[in-house]
């Protein structure tokens, strides 16, 4: 909640679009979470690869980094959900584990997008985005 508030603070339309998606999509997953259950999360998975769409689609039109970042944890988010439901040796435990590493470096990304938003933008719009650091090339 703290990087929320964050990113609705300090953070522009990208940042706040994205801790918007990942609101609702805790918010959706208290709904579809299954307790104590160490099959494969389905109802998870496709929210969790919504959710990576939304980062992806956020990467794809920043003029920062931290977004493509954010699209790679969001990547390891379904890829850990894939490889549990092809691998069923995989304990909960170690499947919980690393959804949850994942989340908590997408909250980390966004966050640290929220935080230096306001000098990045005001660098961007002050000179030539090519010339500003942390400014993706295209």
């Amino acid at each position: 909640m703290v990087v929320c508030v964050l990113a609705v603070w300090r953070g522009r339309d990208e940042e706040r679009l994205a801790s918007a998606g990942l609101l609702a999509a805790w918010a959706i997953s208290m709904v579809a979470f299954r307790a104590k259950s160490e099959d494969t999360q389905w109802p998870i998975l496709i929210i969790d690869t919504c959710l990576f769409c939304l980062y992806v689609y956020i990467a794809m039109r920043s003029r920062r980094f931290w977004p493509l970042f954010l699209a790679g944890f969001g990547l390891l988010i379904v890829a850990t959900h894939v490889a549990h439901a092809l691998d069923a040796g995989i304990s909960g435990w170690a499947y919980w584990t690393a959804a949850r590493i994942w989340n908590y470096l997408c909250l980390f990304m966004i966050g640290y997008g929220s935080w230096t938003a306001p000098k990045r933008y005001a660098e961007i719009e002050a000179g030539d985005a090519s010339e500003v650091p942390g400014a993706t090339r295209r």
